[in-house]
């Protein structure tokens, strides 16, 4: 009765884990550091490429901005500010907010081939 028992007991842990694995979060990934290299204000849109070797977005990677907060912040002062596609210039550093799941579409391309993230941060301080 008692190997009955224990072996029911590890049965029931076994598929508790693996039923675990249906439940996985989408990771979201707070600093995928990007180069600004087209501004399209009439789109909403801007072309990014990867600032780093890590090769994540590639050369020509389309974001959609229309939606999503942009914001600033002044390293030395810890300000942060919103801030407006308008305020974007060509070659400015900007860190992304993206989720896996939107991460992992774009490279499959199965989509519109348009990132969507969740926020940008401009990354190159301006003075004042």
């Amino acid at each position: 009765m008692k190997k009955i028992n224990g072996i029911l007991c590890l049965l029931f842990s076994m598929v508790l884990l693996s039923a675990c694995s249906f439940f996985e979060k989408d990771v979201l990934h707070l600093g995928v550091n990007a180069v600004i290299t087209e501004i399209n204000t009439e789109n909403q849109t801007i072309t990014v490429k990867d600032a780093d070797q890590n090769e994540v977005l590639g050369e020509n990677c389309v974001i959609d901005c229309s939606d999503i907060p942009l914001f600033y912040c002044h390293y030395d002062t810890h300000e942060i500010k919103d801030i407006s596609l308008e305020d974007l210039q060509v070659d400015d550093s900007v860190i992304l907010g993206i989720y896996n799941s939107e991460l992992e579409a774009y490279k499959n391309k199965t989509g519109d081939n348009i990132l969507h993230i969740e926020q940008l941060q401009l990354g190159t301080q301006r003075l004042g």
